[in-house]
């Protein structure tokens, strides 16, 4: 892919990273612990999720899975622990802390807007 075309796409993640903060910053607790499409995880783990994939890049990712002997159960149990704060205010502001970040887990950066 072009260099630029990359730079674009890293552009469209950003914004949509900050729209996403926008948009949890007015939950509830309640709301924040509303379960998702994302198997038992409520709403707070996947933003930490989230905020774990804008944080490893791939040499970080494959020793974290090597370190859970390739479960990905465990690495991202361990990930989620990692990034998930003490409070939903908390698991919030590290995810605006990664808004801007260029960091992924691999170089298909297309399939982080599905995120």
């Amino acid at each position: 892919m072009a260099r630029s075309s990359e730079r674009g796409l890293w552009a469209l993640l950003h914004a949509e990273r900050a729209a996403l903060a926008d948009d949890l910053s007015d939950l509830s607790t309640e709301q924040w612990h509303h379960k998702t499409l994302c198997g038992e995880w409520d709403v707070e783990q996947v933003v930490a999720h989230l905020t774990a994939a804008a944080s490893l890049n791939q040499w970080q990712w494959l020793r974290s899975m090597l370190g859970a002997r390739f479960r990905p159960d465990v690495h991202n149990q361990r990930r989620l622990q990692e990034h998930r704060g003490n409070t939903p205010a908390e698991t919030l502001e590290r995810f605006r802390a990664v808004i801007t970040s260029n960091i992924a887990p691999s170089s298909h950066t297309p399939a982080y807007l599905g995120r």
